[in-house]
């Protein structure tokens, strides 16, 4: 599965769409990996420092949880009111 988001990152605070592909099972999810990192239309995922890097792994980490406990909540609403 994919999930893509909007971040800044670098010294100038530059925003980058960062493209995250992920895998799913009843326990969770796992193989979260960053894919690419586009910044005005290119992909600059080489350029990273490896401490970069780990910032927008930990937070693609964390804003995928959240986005999967959101979808999950609006299912139950729907299920609820349907």
């Amino acid at each position: 599965m994919k999930y893509e988001f909007d971040t800044t990152t670098g010294e100038g605070s530059v925003i980058v769409t960062v493209v995250m592909t992920y895998e799913t099972d009843e326990e969770g999810t796992y193989n979260e990996n960053i894919d690419e990192v586009w910044f005005e239309g290119r992909n600059v995922m080489g350029i990273f420092t490896d401490q970069q890097f780990k910032e927008l792994e930990i937070e693609g980490c964390m804003r995928l949880s959240k986005h999967i406990l959101e979808e999950a909540d609006e299912a139950k609403i729907a299920a609820y009111e349907g």
